[in-house]
């Protein structure tokens, strides 16, 4: 059986100068979006917190 692929909606809370960051950081990475950029840094790391345990 497949399993259903269930996406979630989350938010956070930024100032204005983290957003700025946010935006310019997406444009010169050539992301769709800034929340795109920021989904996709965060998955990067939190990737690699999980290997950092299981070596451990």
């Amino acid at each position: 059986m497949e399993k259903e692929n269930k996406t979630y909606s989350m938010s956070i809370r930024v100032s204005e100068e983290e957003l700025n960051k946010l935006k310019q950081a997406a444009r010169l990475e050539a992301y769709a979006s800034y929340s795109e950029f920021v989904r996709r840094t965060a998955l990067l790391e939190a990737d690699e917190i999980i290997k950092k345990k299981e070596i451990n």
